[in-house]
């Protein structure tokens, strides 16, 4: 199928009907995810009607229906891999790659879509579609390309992030870190920093519960000190070098817990989190309840909050727990950095350390009167980082993308269209997923 979708040359004219937005998403939980939601609730519906792609079912899809946001199911997959899948897995969630792209092609066609939003680098459906119809496409690079990610058997960074500058036309990074390794492979589109938006009031109202009954869920005594991280469990997040950091405080500070919230799927990951609790004699003092539905209520039952990533292309956690005053321990891993003022709002220490983060957890659970300094000036800074200035911003990148002038634009449309199915054949070729029908 290869219409033409449609497209707005021209700023928006009162009285038009808005313009279609397709943002896709890569998965259907509630975690880094919900930005689109936040994106969504911040753009003036009378110019911008968005609608998000949701591969799946799922908590995502109950946030976005609960905040009045349009949404539809069509399949996705991940064309860079997760760091802890096999080859095979890899390829077997791929395969398809061009029946997925048909089918979300003709639904950006049906709909009108004039703008296609992919929400993260590592889907290619988006991209693909619009490449098709001619439709204007921006990628949003949410994360940094290292530690192990992508894994060596699809790791050509070259490759990769030629396919994002050929299928673009601009690059949405969330931190100035993610825009400084894109721009060491991309030459073409032009690269923006939009911070993740956060609302902070909104977050701050979520539903509590008191911290007592927090840590008997939790199975902890509730005269316990608590410190906390939270994220899902995988391997960039780093969450063994905090349990290794947390096994050198122990000893000394006996009523001191530690609680690893987060969902996971590398379950050979958790094996290794909860192989290094029984090593180091934890059992009892480490919690790991899984995703939390009021993460509120640990940030504020912990004195410390811990951001022990190995890499992070933003670092929402780190925010969340700014936000919510807690004072924070998180490492020089890209984002956090750009959130955190080291020994003002934060501190800050090299990753993959677990003395260091060790050193810093003690230095701030023994002085409550630095932490509680720390925390205030960590929330102030978390005012910073509101909703409605990341929605303008990515409006204004709508708004020039789809007011570009009308030849280069013909003319880059119809390269793009011709690329789009080679590209998709050397990445299904990498892959070592034969062509369709042979």
């Amino acid at each position: 199928m290869n219409g033409a979708g449609p497209s707005l040359q021209r700023p928006h004219a009162k009285g038009e009907p808005p313009a279609r937005v397709a943002i896709v998403s890569h998965s259907a939980m509630a975690g880094s995810e919900l930005a689109i939601a936040r994106l969504v609730e911040g753009l003036d519906p009378e110019i911008f009607r968005a609608t998000v792609v949701l591969p799946a079912d799922g908590p995502l899809r109950e946030s976005l229906a609960a905040r009045g946001v349009e949404s539809v199911l069509l399949p996705t997959a991940w064309w860079v891999p997760a760091t802890h899948w096999t080859s095979s897995t890899f390829t077997g969630q791929l395969a398809g790659l061009e029946e997925r792209t048909d089918r979300l092609a003709e639904w950006l066609r049906c709909e009108r879509i004039a703008l296609v939003h992919t929400n993260t680098v590592v889907t290619l459906e988006g991209a693909l579609a619009a490449a098709r119809l001619g439709i204007p496409h921006l990628w949003h690079s949410r994360g940094l390309f290292d530690t192990g990610f992508p894994p060596p058997f699809f790791s050509d960074l070259e490759f990769i992030f030629g396919v994002v500058d050929l299928l673009a036309d601009g690059v949405i990074c969330v931190s100035r870190t993610v825009r400084e390794q894109t721009e060491r492979y991309c030459r073409l589109a032009p690269r923006h920093v939009v911070y993740d938006g956060f609302d902070l009031a909104g977050f701050l109202a979520s539903p509590t519960v008191p911290r007592d009954a927090l840590l008997q869920r939790l199975g902890l005594d509730p005269a316990v000190r608590v410190v906390a991280s939270l994220g899902g469990l995988q391997r960039r997040k780093g969450q063994l070098d905090l349990v290794d950091a947390f096994a050198s405080l122990a000893g000394r500070i006996p009523d001191l817990c530690l609680v690893l919230a987060g969902g996971h799927n590398d379950e050979e990951y958790v094996r290794a989190i909860v192989e290094a609790i029984a090593r180091h004699g934890l059992a009892g003092r480490v919690s790991l309840p899984g995703g939390l539905s009021d993460p509120v209520s640990l940030l504020r039952a912990a004195e410390v909050v811990v951001q022990p990533s190995l890499s992070e292309g933003f670092g929402l956690g780190v925010l969340e727990a700014a936000a919510a005053a807690r004072p924070v321990v998180a490492t020089r891993c890209g984002g956090p950095e750009e959130v955190l003022e080291d020994g003002v709002s934060g501190l800050l220490v090299p990753p993959a350390d677990p003395p260091a983060l060790a050193r810093a957890l003690d230095s701030l659970l023994g002085d409550p009167e630095r932490a509680r300094r720390i925390g205030e000036a960590a929330a102030r800074r978390a005012a910073s980082f509101d909703t409605r200035s990341t929605a303008a911003a990515i409006a204004r990148i709508y708004e020039a993308t789809l007011e570009a002038p009308s030849g280069p634009t013909t003319r880059v449309v119809e390269v793009r269209r011709r690329l789009a199915p080679l590209l998709m054949r050397e990445v299904l070729f990498r892959a070592g997923i034969p062509p369709a029908g042979s």
